[in-house]
């Protein structure tokens, strides 16, 4: 930890700059800066539990508890809006809840109440600290009681919008998943792939596909997960396990990952790619790759997330061929 507190210093640094310019005076900013002093993030990691989210063995983020206090969660500018700030609050939830901890609370400025209210933090007081006589910092004390079924097989987070479940997928789930796959297909394939191909696609097609996968579960290692809402309505789902081309030395790799059309753009599949992240490390498989089609307008999610062009070959399905491209992750970090 000790080699990371300057870096962590650093971010902590150009996070405040970039997110409390504007919102908080001179004196304020300087009084953060103050409060996150280099000696105070290594006291608190020494005291607490920190983490670090790194991504390319770059640090990109970092977190921290102590007993019930969340504390210093900050995500370097370059990489927010990627939900990596949720992520790393859940990453520390779970922490809390595997030291035995219900509760927890924390001190939120004024630009961050949103975010963590949208996260089940509920605003017990507002607070200031008078920095100086014509300055005040303003700030929110929060507080949240953790779910104890907040767990990595059935687990309950936050979108916009809505509570939504994600789950261990199971065989029963092929046809719903099925369904999800030709709707994305349609909606994102229909314009470059051949119209026959396209005619052709039913869902009784990809559900033996999907049943193949599950028969093969062993063999390949397998991970899936299914996300529903509430009401049990399945908006998406990704299938993993081992790689199969030997060629490329990568452990793991995502077979399929399709999110229904209505539920797009909340960062669904970014989560479920984590989540996929997340049980490859377990195994330690620290490397991971996924082919995705060449003209699929979605393929840039794969780069934002850190993934690299590693290969490009010629896919062939049901008698059809195209462009694929190999995105590979050398390093899996801790949450995308």
């Amino acid at each position: 930890m000790d080699s990371d507190v300057e870096v962590l210093h650093q971010l902590i640094y150009q996070t405040i700059d970039d997110a409390y310019t504007g919102v908080y005076g001179p004196k304020a900013i300087q009084y953060f800066k103050d409060y996150h002093s280099s000696s105070q993030i290594l006291d608190d990691a020494r005291q607490g539990q920190t983490m670090v989210l790194e991504l390319n063995e770059r640090i990109v983020g970092t977190g921290t508890i102590c007993e019930q206090n969340i504390r210093r969660v900050f995500i370097s500018p370059a990489f927010q809006g990627r939900s990596f700030g949720r992520m790393v609050m859940e990453t520390l939830e779970k922490k809390a809840l595997s030291m035995g901890l219900h509760h927890l609370n924390l001190d939120a400025s004024l630009s961050s109440q949103a975010f963590y209210h949208h996260l089940g933090y509920r605003t017990r007081e507002k607070g200031y600290i008078q920095v100086s006589d014509d300055e005040r910092l303003d700030y929110f004390y929060m507080e949240k009681a953790l779910n104890a079924s907040f767990t990595d097989d059935n687990e309950i987070v936050s979108l916009p919008g809505e509570h939504v479940v994600t789950r261990k997928a199971e065989p029963t789930d092929a046809p719903a998943m099925a369904t999800i796959n030709v709707a994305t297909w349609r909606d994102s394939y229909g314009k470059f792939l051949p119209r026959q191909l396209m005619a052709e696609l039913s869902c009784s097609q990809k559900q033996a596909e999907i049943e193949d996968f599950f028969a093969r579960w062993e063999e390949n290692q397998a991970v899936a997960l299914v996300m529903e809402s509430k009401s049990g309505e399945m908006m998406a789902f990704i299938m993993a396990g081992k790689n199969h081309r030997q060629d490329l030395r990568y452990t793991g790799e995502i077979y399929n990952l399709h999110v229904a059309p209505a539920f797009q753009s909340q960062g669904i599949g970014r989560y479920l790619v984590y989540r996929v992240c997340q049980a490859f490390r377990q195994r330690n498989w620290n490397t991971m790759m996924v082919w995705a089609l060449a003209e699929n307008p979605s393929r840039p999610f794969y780069e934002k997330l850190g993934g690299r062009v590693i290969a490009q070959d010629i896919g062939e399905y049901r008698g059809f061929t195209t462009p694929v491209i190999a995105y590979g992750w050398n390093e899996l970090s801790i949450c995308f």
